[in-house]
Protein backbone atom coordinates (compact mmCIF):
# COMPACT_ATOMS: atom_id res chain seq x y z
CA UNK A 1 0.00 0.00 0.00
CA UNK A 2 1.64 3.39 -1.09
CA UNK A 3 0.18 6.46 0.40
CA UNK A 4 1.50 9.99 -0.33
CA UNK A 5 0.50 13.17 1.69
CA UNK A 6 0.38 16.97 0.36
CA UNK A 7 0.03 19.66 2.37
CA UNK A 8 -0.98 23.20 1.18
CA UNK A 9 -0.48 26.51 2.64
CA UNK A 10 1.63 28.98 1.81
CA UNK A 11 1.89 29.75 5.89
CA UNK A 12 3.65 26.00 6.01
CA UNK A 13 6.66 27.12 3.54
CA UNK A 14 7.18 30.49 4.91
CA UNK A 15 7.27 28.75 8.72
CA UNK A 16 4.65 30.80 10.11
CA UNK A 17 2.71 27.61 10.92
CA UNK A 18 4.09 24.43 12.45
CA UNK A 19 3.35 21.44 9.74
CA UNK A 20 1.36 19.45 12.94
CA UNK A 21 -1.18 17.79 10.13
CA UNK A 22 1.76 15.78 8.76
CA UNK A 23 2.62 14.12 12.07
CA UNK A 24 -0.71 13.79 12.80
CA UNK A 25 -1.89 11.74 9.62
CA UNK A 26 1.67 10.11 9.57
CA UNK A 27 1.14 8.77 13.21
CA UNK A 28 -2.03 7.63 12.41
CA UNK A 29 -1.24 5.52 9.29
CA UNK A 30 1.60 4.51 11.66
CA UNK A 31 -0.25 3.04 14.59
CA UNK A 32 -2.92 1.24 11.64
CA UNK A 33 0.35 -0.46 9.59
CA UNK A 34 1.02 1.90 6.80
CA UNK A 35 3.87 4.00 6.38
CA UNK A 36 3.77 7.55 4.38
CA UNK A 37 6.10 6.75 1.53
CA UNK A 38 6.28 11.03 0.37
CA UNK A 39 5.02 13.74 1.99
CA UNK A 40 4.97 17.50 0.49
CA UNK A 41 3.82 20.99 1.27
CA UNK A 42 3.13 22.94 -1.75
CA UNK A 43 1.61 26.79 -1.83
CA UNK A 44 -2.10 27.58 -2.73
CA UNK A 45 -1.19 27.52 -5.61
CA UNK A 46 -3.55 26.25 -8.82
CA UNK A 47 -1.40 25.05 -11.10
CA UNK A 48 1.12 23.43 -8.59
CA UNK A 49 -1.32 21.96 -6.61
CA UNK A 50 -3.11 20.10 -9.66
CA UNK A 51 0.99 19.38 -10.96
CA UNK A 52 1.13 17.45 -7.24
CA UNK A 53 -1.78 15.89 -7.03
CA UNK A 54 -0.73 14.41 -10.77
CA UNK A 55 2.48 13.48 -10.14
CA UNK A 56 1.46 11.86 -6.70
CA UNK A 57 -1.67 9.34 -8.25
CA UNK A 58 1.06 8.13 -10.59
CA UNK A 59 3.07 6.55 -7.69
CA UNK A 60 0.47 6.10 -5.14
CA UNK A 61 -2.32 3.79 -4.34
CA UNK A 62 -3.77 6.78 -2.18
CA UNK A 63 -3.27 10.34 -2.17
CA UNK A 64 -3.54 12.04 0.89
CA UNK A 65 -4.54 16.18 0.37
CA UNK A 66 -4.36 18.67 3.62
CA UNK A 67 -5.44 22.36 3.16
CA UNK A 68 -6.87 24.72 1.14
CA UNK A 69 -11.03 24.11 0.81
CA UNK A 70 -11.79 26.80 2.84
CA UNK A 71 -14.61 29.78 1.32
CA UNK A 72 -11.82 32.57 0.10
CA UNK A 73 -9.92 33.28 -2.74
CA UNK A 74 -6.93 31.68 -1.87
CA UNK A 75 -8.45 28.10 -0.92
CA UNK A 76 -8.65 26.28 -4.87
CA UNK A 77 -8.32 22.79 -4.15
CA UNK A 78 -11.80 21.56 -5.08
CA UNK A 79 -10.99 23.62 -8.69
CA UNK A 80 -7.80 21.87 -8.81
CA UNK A 81 -9.26 18.43 -7.72
CA UNK A 82 -12.36 19.20 -10.40
CA UNK A 83 -9.37 19.39 -13.02
CA UNK A 84 -7.54 15.95 -12.61
CA UNK A 85 -10.51 14.32 -12.00
CA UNK A 86 -12.41 15.36 -15.19
CA UNK A 87 -14.92 16.49 -12.92
CA UNK A 88 -17.39 19.59 -12.99
CA UNK A 89 -18.11 21.48 -9.39
CA UNK A 90 -22.07 20.87 -8.41
CA UNK A 91 -23.55 22.43 -5.94
CA UNK A 92 -25.50 20.37 -3.12
CA UNK A 93 -28.40 21.86 -2.06
CA UNK A 94 -28.39 19.73 1.08
CA UNK A 95 -25.30 20.16 2.06
CA UNK A 96 -26.39 24.26 2.15
CA UNK A 97 -29.31 23.19 4.00
CA UNK A 98 -27.38 21.46 6.83
CA UNK A 99 -24.88 24.41 7.01
CA UNK A 100 -27.58 26.27 7.64
CA UNK A 101 -29.53 24.16 10.34
CA UNK A 102 -26.14 24.11 11.86
CA UNK A 103 -25.22 28.24 12.08
CA UNK A 104 -28.55 28.62 12.89
CA UNK A 105 -28.42 26.26 15.94
CA UNK A 106 -25.74 28.27 17.29
CA UNK A 107 -26.73 31.09 17.23
CA UNK A 108 -25.07 32.13 14.44
CA UNK A 109 -25.95 34.59 11.00
CA UNK A 110 -25.26 32.11 7.89
CA UNK A 111 -23.15 34.36 5.68
CA UNK A 112 -23.15 33.74 1.57
CA UNK A 113 -19.68 31.52 2.02
CA UNK A 114 -21.58 28.65 2.84
CA UNK A 115 -22.93 29.14 -0.93
CA UNK A 116 -19.22 28.22 -1.91
CA UNK A 117 -18.77 25.15 0.73
CA UNK A 118 -22.38 23.70 -0.74
CA UNK A 119 -20.10 23.50 -4.04
CA UNK A 120 -18.11 19.71 -4.31
CA UNK A 121 -16.89 17.76 -7.33
CA UNK A 122 -19.42 15.45 -8.74
CA UNK A 123 -19.86 12.05 -7.69
CA UNK A 124 -17.59 12.65 -4.78
CA UNK A 125 -18.20 10.61 -1.75
CA UNK A 126 -18.21 13.61 1.34
CA UNK A 127 -17.11 13.09 4.75
CA UNK A 128 -19.30 15.22 7.42
CA UNK A 129 -17.55 18.03 9.28
CA UNK A 130 -18.85 18.25 12.65
CA UNK A 131 -16.80 21.31 13.58
CA UNK A 132 -16.50 23.71 10.70
CA UNK A 133 -17.93 24.40 7.07
CA UNK A 134 -15.47 22.07 4.91
CA UNK A 135 -16.41 18.74 4.09
CA UNK A 136 -14.13 16.38 3.29
CA UNK A 137 -13.74 14.81 -0.50
CA UNK A 138 -13.31 10.93 -1.74
CA UNK A 139 -12.56 10.55 -5.30
CA UNK A 140 -11.94 7.34 -6.88
CA UNK A 141 -10.79 6.51 -10.46
CA UNK A 142 -9.19 3.71 -12.05
CA UNK A 143 -8.27 2.19 -8.58
CA UNK A 144 -6.48 5.66 -7.09
CA UNK A 145 -8.28 7.27 -4.14
CA UNK A 146 -7.80 10.73 -3.60
CA UNK A 147 -9.00 12.16 0.00
CA UNK A 148 -8.66 16.04 0.63
CA UNK A 149 -9.41 17.16 4.07
CA UNK A 150 -9.30 20.66 5.58
CA UNK A 151 -6.04 22.28 7.11
CA UNK A 152 -7.75 23.10 10.45
CA UNK A 153 -6.26 20.55 12.84
CA UNK A 154 -9.20 19.95 14.79
CA UNK A 155 -11.53 19.76 11.22
CA UNK A 156 -9.17 17.14 9.70
CA UNK A 157 -8.40 14.63 12.83
CA UNK A 158 -11.83 13.00 13.37
CA UNK A 159 -12.01 12.69 9.53
CA UNK A 160 -8.27 11.14 9.17
CA UNK A 161 -9.13 9.09 12.31
CA UNK A 162 -12.35 8.21 11.78
CA UNK A 163 -12.98 7.75 8.63
CA UNK A 164 -9.79 8.00 6.26
CA UNK A 165 -7.23 5.50 8.09
CA UNK A 166 -9.77 2.74 8.66
CA UNK A 167 -10.90 2.78 5.18
CA UNK A 168 -6.97 2.90 4.30
CA UNK A 169 -5.77 -0.10 6.44
CA UNK A 170 -8.70 -2.06 5.40
CA UNK A 171 -6.83 -2.08 2.04
CA UNK A 172 -3.33 -2.73 3.28
CA UNK A 173 -2.63 -6.21 2.54
CA UNK A 174 0.91 -5.84 4.84
CA UNK A 175 0.04 -6.09 8.42
CA UNK A 176 2.25 -3.93 10.53
CA UNK A 177 2.27 -3.94 14.49
CA UNK A 178 4.01 -0.85 15.97
CA UNK A 179 4.58 -0.06 19.67
CA UNK A 180 6.07 2.29 21.40
CA UNK A 181 8.08 3.01 24.81
CA UNK A 182 8.44 6.33 26.10
CA UNK A 183 11.93 6.90 27.80
CA UNK A 184 13.76 9.59 29.56
CA UNK A 185 17.33 11.17 30.70
CA UNK A 186 19.26 8.72 28.58
CA UNK A 187 20.48 10.08 25.44
CA UNK A 188 19.85 8.65 21.99
CA UNK A 189 23.89 7.48 21.70
CA UNK A 190 23.20 4.95 24.78
CA UNK A 191 19.74 3.48 23.71
CA UNK A 192 21.25 2.29 20.77
CA UNK A 193 24.48 1.28 22.74
CA UNK A 194 22.90 -0.87 25.21
CA UNK A 195 20.45 -2.42 22.32
CA UNK A 196 23.12 -2.68 19.36
CA UNK A 197 22.93 -6.59 19.67
CA UNK A 198 19.44 -7.02 20.03
CA UNK A 199 18.85 -4.86 16.65
CA UNK A 200 21.49 -6.96 14.85
CA UNK A 201 19.77 -10.33 16.04
CA UNK A 202 16.38 -9.20 15.47
CA UNK A 203 16.62 -8.20 11.94
CA UNK A 204 12.06 -9.32 11.50
CA UNK A 205 11.89 -6.28 13.59
CA UNK A 206 12.27 -2.93 12.68
CA UNK A 207 13.59 0.03 15.26
CA UNK A 208 13.02 3.37 15.19
CA UNK A 209 15.09 5.94 17.93
CA UNK A 210 12.72 9.07 18.06
CA UNK A 211 14.39 12.10 19.94
CA UNK A 212 13.25 15.51 21.23
CA UNK A 213 14.09 17.63 24.31
CA UNK A 214 11.88 15.58 26.76
CA UNK A 215 13.42 12.11 25.52
CA UNK A 216 13.20 9.40 22.91
CA UNK A 217 10.56 7.59 21.67
CA UNK A 218 11.27 3.67 21.14
CA UNK A 219 9.34 2.41 17.95
CA UNK A 220 9.36 -1.12 17.42
CA UNK A 221 7.21 -2.71 14.24
CA UNK A 222 6.80 -6.15 13.01
CA UNK A 223 4.90 -7.28 10.13
CA UNK A 224 2.73 -10.58 9.42
CA UNK A 225 0.21 -12.38 11.97
CA UNK A 226 2.60 -13.54 14.55
CA UNK A 227 3.97 -9.76 14.97
CA UNK A 228 1.87 -9.31 18.64
CA UNK A 229 3.98 -12.27 19.72
CA UNK A 230 7.40 -11.19 18.12
CA UNK A 231 7.15 -7.76 19.84
CA UNK A 232 5.81 -9.91 23.33
CA UNK A 233 9.50 -11.87 22.85
CA UNK A 234 11.42 -8.51 22.01
CA UNK A 235 9.88 -6.43 24.85
CA UNK A 236 10.99 -8.99 27.30
CA UNK A 237 14.55 -8.88 26.08
CA UNK A 238 14.57 -4.99 26.04
CA UNK A 239 12.90 -4.01 29.69
CA UNK A 240 15.89 -5.48 31.58
CA UNK A 241 18.48 -3.38 29.24
CA UNK A 242 16.58 -0.07 30.21
CA UNK A 243 16.35 -0.36 33.35
CA UNK A 244 15.11 2.93 34.83
CA UNK A 245 14.88 4.91 30.98
CA UNK A 246 11.49 4.26 30.32
CA UNK A 247 8.96 6.03 32.16
CA UNK A 248 5.70 4.01 30.09
CA UNK A 249 5.21 1.08 27.65
CA UNK A 250 3.33 3.32 25.19
CA UNK A 251 3.57 6.89 23.83
CA UNK A 252 2.36 9.17 26.40
CA UNK A 253 3.91 12.15 28.71
CA UNK A 254 5.83 12.19 32.10
CA UNK A 255 3.02 13.95 33.37
CA UNK A 256 0.61 11.54 33.12
CA UNK A 257 2.92 8.85 34.51
CA UNK A 258 3.89 10.72 37.24
CA UNK A 259 0.21 11.85 38.49
CA UNK A 260 -0.84 8.16 38.23
CA UNK A 261 1.84 7.50 40.58
CA UNK A 262 0.56 10.18 43.24
CA UNK A 263 -3.17 8.96 42.74
CA UNK A 264 -2.61 5.65 43.32
CA UNK A 265 -0.44 6.81 46.61
CA UNK A 266 -2.96 9.28 47.87
CA UNK A 267 0.19 11.24 47.54
CA UNK A 268 -0.33 15.47 47.60
CA UNK A 269 2.40 17.68 45.74
CA UNK A 270 3.31 21.07 45.72
CA UNK A 271 6.15 22.96 43.32
CA UNK A 272 8.66 25.39 44.23
CA UNK A 273 9.88 26.54 40.50
CA UNK A 274 12.26 29.38 39.69
CA UNK A 275 14.27 29.00 35.76
CA UNK A 276 11.51 26.61 34.95
CA UNK A 277 8.75 29.43 35.44
CA UNK A 278 5.76 27.09 36.02
CA UNK A 279 6.60 24.87 33.57
CA UNK A 280 6.22 21.51 35.90
CA UNK A 281 2.95 22.88 37.37
CA UNK A 282 1.54 23.15 34.25
CA UNK A 283 2.65 20.11 32.73
CA UNK A 284 0.88 18.42 35.61
CA UNK A 285 -2.10 20.02 35.56
CA UNK A 286 -2.75 19.73 32.02
CA UNK A 287 -4.18 16.03 33.32
CA UNK A 288 -7.58 16.04 33.66
CA UNK A 289 -8.04 14.80 37.18
CA UNK A 290 -4.64 16.67 38.84
CA UNK A 291 -6.62 18.00 41.40
CA UNK A 292 -6.76 14.85 43.81
CA UNK A 293 -2.83 15.51 43.69
CA UNK A 294 -1.31 18.77 43.02
CA UNK A 295 -2.30 21.23 45.74
CA UNK A 296 -0.20 24.01 44.85
CA UNK A 297 2.77 25.78 42.64
CA UNK A 298 5.15 28.82 43.74
CA UNK A 299 6.65 30.61 40.89
CA UNK A 300 9.80 32.25 42.77
CA UNK A 301 12.10 34.14 40.26
CA UNK A 302 13.54 36.41 41.88
CA UNK A 303 15.40 36.03 45.68
CA UNK A 304 13.10 38.05 47.82
CA UNK A 305 9.60 35.33 46.37
CA UNK A 306 11.87 32.77 47.87
CA UNK A 307 12.61 34.18 51.31
CA UNK A 308 9.09 35.57 51.11
CA UNK A 309 7.10 32.49 49.78
CA UNK A 310 9.10 29.62 50.70
CA UNK A 311 10.87 30.52 53.65
CA UNK A 312 14.56 30.33 51.98
CA UNK A 313 17.62 31.98 54.40
CA UNK A 314 18.79 35.13 52.91
CA UNK A 315 21.88 34.13 54.12
CA UNK A 316 21.86 30.67 52.00
CA UNK A 317 20.94 32.82 49.17
CA UNK A 318 24.20 34.97 50.10
CA UNK A 319 26.50 32.57 50.86
CA UNK A 320 25.79 29.26 47.89
CA UNK A 321 23.60 31.55 45.18
CA UNK A 322 20.04 31.43 44.37
CA UNK A 323 20.95 28.66 41.90
CA UNK A 324 22.68 25.94 44.41
CA UNK A 325 21.78 22.39 45.80
CA UNK A 326 21.15 24.05 49.64
CA UNK A 327 18.71 26.81 47.99
CA UNK A 328 16.34 24.10 45.77
CA UNK A 329 16.90 21.86 49.35
CA UNK A 330 15.58 24.74 51.16
CA UNK A 331 12.68 25.57 48.25
CA UNK A 332 11.70 21.72 48.34
CA UNK A 333 11.35 21.81 52.09
CA UNK A 334 9.70 25.34 51.71
CA UNK A 335 6.92 24.12 49.74
CA UNK A 336 6.06 20.76 51.60
CA UNK A 337 6.32 22.99 55.06
CA UNK A 338 3.87 25.97 53.67
CA UNK A 339 1.43 23.69 51.49
CA UNK A 340 1.71 20.46 53.60
CA UNK A 341 1.87 17.81 50.89
CA UNK A 342 3.48 15.03 50.86
CA UNK A 343 6.33 15.98 48.27
CA UNK A 344 7.48 19.06 46.81
CA UNK A 345 9.34 19.35 43.54
CA UNK A 346 11.77 22.36 43.28
CA UNK A 347 13.95 23.99 40.11
CA UNK A 348 16.54 26.64 40.30
CA UNK A 349 18.19 27.04 37.17
CA UNK A 350 20.39 29.18 34.72
CA UNK A 351 17.83 29.16 31.08
CA UNK A 352 19.56 31.66 29.31
CA UNK A 353 21.11 33.19 27.31
CA UNK A 354 22.36 35.86 29.84
CA UNK A 355 23.34 35.30 33.82
CA UNK A 356 26.09 32.22 33.13
CA UNK A 357 29.34 32.38 34.81
CA UNK A 358 32.48 30.50 34.28
CA UNK A 359 31.87 28.93 37.75
CA UNK A 360 27.81 28.83 36.87
CA UNK A 361 27.25 28.35 33.37
CA UNK A 362 24.02 28.64 31.59
CA UNK A 363 22.47 25.53 31.35
CA UNK A 364 23.35 24.29 35.14
CA UNK A 365 19.97 23.36 36.91
CA UNK A 366 19.53 21.93 40.43
CA UNK A 367 16.42 19.96 41.34
CA UNK A 368 15.14 18.80 44.70
CA UNK A 369 12.74 16.72 45.25
CA UNK A 370 11.46 16.60 48.90
CA UNK A 371 8.97 13.85 50.36
CA UNK A 372 7.21 13.98 53.83
CA UNK A 373 9.39 11.79 56.18
CA UNK A 374 12.51 11.36 53.84
CA UNK A 375 15.43 13.18 53.46
CA UNK A 376 15.12 15.46 49.98
CA UNK A 377 16.82 14.35 46.96
CA UNK A 378 18.98 16.34 44.83
CA UNK A 379 20.33 16.31 41.31
CA UNK A 380 22.94 18.87 39.59
CA UNK A 381 21.85 18.98 35.97
CA UNK A 382 24.40 20.96 33.22
CA UNK A 383 21.71 20.73 29.83
CA UNK A 384 22.63 22.26 26.61
CA UNK A 385 20.14 23.81 24.29
CA UNK A 386 18.16 27.14 24.27
CA UNK A 387 16.66 29.17 26.63
CA UNK A 388 13.37 27.32 25.55
CA UNK A 389 14.98 23.63 25.54
CA UNK A 390 16.66 24.11 29.00
CA UNK A 391 13.26 25.27 30.69
CA UNK A 392 11.82 22.03 28.89
CA UNK A 393 14.53 19.58 30.04
CA UNK A 394 14.74 20.82 33.27
CA UNK A 395 10.93 20.40 33.98
CA UNK A 396 11.11 17.00 32.33
CA UNK A 397 14.03 16.10 34.43
CA UNK A 398 12.35 17.04 38.12
CA UNK A 399 9.23 15.04 36.78
CA UNK A 400 11.36 12.05 36.50
CA UNK A 401 13.45 12.48 39.65
CA UNK A 402 9.98 12.03 41.62
CA UNK A 403 9.18 8.90 39.04
CA UNK A 404 12.04 7.35 40.07
CA UNK A 405 11.95 8.17 43.91
CA UNK A 406 8.21 6.72 43.42
CA UNK A 407 9.12 3.40 41.77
Amino acid sequence: MNVELITIGGELLSGHTLNTNAQFIGEQLAEAGVALARQISIPDDHEIIVSAIRESLGRADWVIVSGGLGPTNDDVTKKALARVFNRTLVFHDELLAMLKQRYTARGREPGPFLDTQAVQPADAELIPNEVGSAVGIILTDSGKTLVAVPGVPREMRPMIAGHIVPKIAAQSKIGVVSRTWSTTGWPESRLYEVMETLIRDNPDVSFAFLPSELGVKLRFSAKGTDAPKTLDRLANLVRPRLEDAVYAEEDIGLEIVVGGMLRDRHMTISLAESCTGGLVAKRLTDVPGSSAYVVSGFVVYSNQAKTDLLGVDPDLILTHGAVSEPVAIAMAEGATARSHTDCAIAITGIAGPDGGTPEKPVGLVWIAVAMKNNATTTRELRLMGDREMIRARAAQAGLNLLRLLLS
